[in-house]
């Protein structure tokens, strides 16, 4: 085995699986190379060649991915879900029924300068989870307390990226009862460290918290003891600019076997790009959900959603369309990539990433469009 890959670092997702796996904790993730990816790390001191992270792990025993089997548009008509869920509220209404039923939610929290996978089973706390975290998140124990829920026979929700519902799946097996995984149509994960580096440069004073979407929508925020002390719109962002063109994600996003239209999850969510909505029955009041229900377990778990969620079946070829890229291919690794990386190493992430063109050319634009106004006065 080598000595920091269970799988090799050319597959590699971070999904932790093998480090929860390891009777002897032999295994702890830790921030490698340029970047700062977080690898599963294995101590030799410790580990036994029994080979447990191996059966888990998801790039060497890999999950059965299933095709949808209905395919939905929907969104939640609650006011706070419309005002600040990243999509149409769907996680938030079938994490509600959930708690309501004394189940427990998991899903990414901006915890402590970091996206870290949380539990929550109070309605109250479903707020940390909401709105989409562009970077990785540490699963930190949650797939062997998720088995212990289950264990002691309470539901669990689980909502995260593709590559970690497939690691909870190899943890805790197919026949298991109680749980519904949510996979979200993922755009790749960036390493933390170029999160912090980026809000340590543009924040004096501190930070604590992050977020990029829900009610400050497409904003680079940043927060201190609950103040929002950076509010930035995501062109105009270094560190959101080059997400949303794909630069800096972890090596392997760019190979991502779950980017396609066969899912990990029991459900998978995400904005309902490309749709044209004047062909859906019912206006909606803000931003749309695409649903895809991949197994049976699935399906129930969204026709059991109260009436104030609007569900409306379509074809699936409208969902995997020319906008909703990655849920038929990973992003690609560009020129940008290359060109960020040489300068990263060098100068740091600021002025890496000032030197693509994806920088400059939103740059560009924003500069244009606030001449533009300043004419139109």
């Amino acid at each position: 085995m080598s000595a920091n890959f269970v799988c090799g670092d050319l597959t590699c997702s971070g999904c932790g699986a093998c480090v929860e796996a390891c009777p002897f904790h032999a295994l702890s993730m830790k921030e490698s190379g340029l970047c700062g990816e977080p690898v599963p790390t294995v101590d030799p001191s410790n580990c036994r060649d029994c080979g447990r992270c191996h059966a888990v792990c998801p790039a060497c025993a890999p999950v059965e991915l299933r095709k949808p089997l209905k395919t939905y548009a929907a969104w939640s008509s609650e006011p706070s879900d419309v005002a600040l869920s990243s999509s149409g509220g769907i996680a938030t209404a079938l994490a509600r029924k959930v708690i309501n039923g004394g189940g427990v939610v998991y899903g990414t929290a901006s915890v402590n300068g970091a996206a870290r996978c949380v539990s929550v089973d109070r309605e109250v706390d479903l707020e940390s989870l909401r709105g989409s975290k562009y970077v990785y998140s540490d699963p930190g124990g949650a797939y062997n307390d998720v088995k212990k829920y289950l264990a002691d026979g309470r539901k669990v929700l689980f909502i995260s990226t593709p590559c970690q519902v497939a690691a909870l799946r190899s943890i805790v097996g197919d026949t298991r009862e109680g749980l519904i995984c949510i996979d979200l149509i993922c755009h790749g994960t960036p390493p933390i460290a170029f999160l912090r580096e980026h809000l340590d440069f543009k924040v004096k004073g501190g930070w604590d918290s992050f977020s990029f979407r829900g009610a400050n929508d497409f904003h680079m925020c940043a927060y201190r003891d609950g103040e929002l002390v950076f509010d930035e719109p995501c062109y105009e962002d270094e560190y959101f600019s080059v997400f949303v063109t794909g630069v800096i994600h972890r090596d392997v996003c760019y190979e991502c076997p779950y980017a396609c239209n066969q899912r990990a999850g029991d459900i998978t969510l995400g904005d309902f790009w490309g749709l044209d909505k004047s062909t859906l029955g019912s206006a909606p009041p803000g931003k749309v959900s695409v649903v895809l229900c991949n197994t049976e377990t699935g399906i129930n778990a969204l026709a059991d959603l109260p009436e104030t969620v609007y569900r409306e079946e379509r074809l699936f070829s409208e969902a995997d369309n020319v906008e909703q890229t990655n849920l038929h291919e990973p992003s690609p690794r560009t020129r940008d990539r290359s060109r960020f990386l040489k300068a990263y190493g060098k100068v740091g992430f600021e002025s890496a990433a000032r030197k693509t063109w994806a920088w400059k050319r939103y740059w560009l634009r924003t500069k244009k469009n606030k001449l533009l106004k300043l004419i139109g006065k």
